[in-house]
């Protein structure tokens, strides 16, 4: 007979000849924690429950020949409208075991079957949750008596900016960055280094920008040194010998031939050349 492998959804395997089992593979070890699902309802007990441990360390006291049967009676509500949670009956039998058959079934009956959990806020006021309570508790599904969700959102907004401004100045502070203020006592506003040199702030930036430095020494000459401009001015006669001007270092550069426009003038075209010829 042929041997046919079967497949388990747990993991586990079977080789079936026929009918009989020939081989078998147990299912795989499953984690705990895969198979749980997180469920607001229980987290909502839990919390009544630890609201319950800080005010009466184990359980609802017994108002018997008090005036706080309401205010214990509110933790059993809160219960009964938190459906998909845990039976009443039997969380009753563990926090309120003074609680009577006939308190509890018009309780429940009052509760009705609802569908979804009393509110934070609703939850809040019927518990008398206050800000500090619900922070030094870390409660997350009751919210504050004395205290808007909107207040408790800006609240909540404030301290992630301080935690995270706190974070931030100690990984600064890891790299050896300096705080503020030390920072600003080592700045020039703070040492004011022109008080100590007896000069203004001014001053002392524009010599810090542009460093000044003595007057460099200028060695005059007196021949060729003196404008053109001066000479010609002092002469009585402009109009001077270019031998003279050549002499007193004013002319340079024209040498023994004279310029080209006091030079004679050749012939010009083919009319002149040909007169020439003729003559």
């Amino acid at each position: 007979m042929k041997q046919v492998l079967k497949s388990n959804r747990d993991g586990s395997e079977q080789i079936l000849i026929g009918k009989v089992i020939w081989k078998e593979k147990p299912a795989r070890k499953r984690d705990r924690r895969v198979e749980w699902k997180f469920s607001i309802e229980v987290m909502r007990l839990r919390e009544i429950e630890r609201v319950i441990r800080h005010r009466h360390n184990r359980g609802i006291p017994d108002p018997a020949g008090t005036d706080d049967y309401d205010s214990c009676v509110a933790y059993i509500y809160a219960v009964a409208t938190t459906p998909r949670s845990q039976s009443v009956v039997d969380w009753c039998k563990t926090w309120a075991p003074w609680i009577s058959d006939d308190e509890l079934l018009d309780l429940v009956c009052t509760v009705g079957r609802r569908k979804y959990m009393l509110g934070a806020e609703a939850t809040a006021k019927l518990l008398h949750v206050t800000m500090k309570e619900r922070n030094a508790l870390g409660l997350k599904t009751i919210g504050a008596c004395d205290l808007s969700s909107e207040d408790r959102k800006a609240v909540a907004k404030e301290l992630k900016r301080e935690r995270d401004r706190s974070r931030q100045e100690r990984k600064r502070r890891e790299q050896g960055m300096l705080n503020r203020s030390s920072q600003e006592a080592t700045t020039l506003a703070a040492t004011k280094p022109w008080e100590a040199e007896g000069i203004s702030r001014r001053t002392w930036f524009y010599r810090q920008k542009r460093p000044c430095t003595e007057v460099s020494r200028v060695e005059v000459h007196t021949n060729g040194d003196t404008p053109v401009q001066t000479i010609i001015a002092s002469v009585p006669n402009p109009q001077m010998k270019i031998g003279q001007s050549r002499a007193a270092g004013l002319v340079a550069g024209l040498g023994d031939h004279p310029p080209a426009g006091f030079q004679g003038a050749g012939p010009h075209g083919s009319g002149e050349k040909m007169e020439g010829e003729a003559a």
